[in-house]
């Protein structure tokens, strides 16, 4: 992976979009934010994927944890499998057979 060289007026645009974040989303302002449906903030929420509080029907949560569990998912979701990396079992794929573990 290449490293990226950031210039200064780069610098100045991450941080004016860092600074405008809001600190806390709901269901409401989830979906501009973090780009995450509202349906699946309140589902994952509800299973306590992140710290969350309620504010009447509102479920609050911090932004930075929405957006680190989402980087997370995407990071997993992207991953290849282990043992794909294995030649042998390549090679056992490519003929429809599967490697028995004894």
């Amino acid at each position: 992976m290449a490293t990226q060289v950031l210039d200064e007026q780069d610098v100045r645009r991450i941080a004016r979009e860092e600074a405008a974040r809001p600190v806390l989303v709901t269901q409401r302002s989830v979906e501009g934010v973090c780009g995450l449906p509202r349906r699946d903030y309140l589902r994952l929420a509800r299973a306590g994927a992140w710290p969350t509080t309620r504010e009447r029907r509102l479920v609050v949560a911090r932004t930075v944890d929405v957006l680190a569990y989402v980087e997370e998912r995407l990071v997993l979701r992207d991953a290849k499998p282990q043992n794909d990396s294995d030649p042998e079992a390549v090679a056992f794929s490519k003929v429809g057979a599967r490697r028995v573990a004894t």
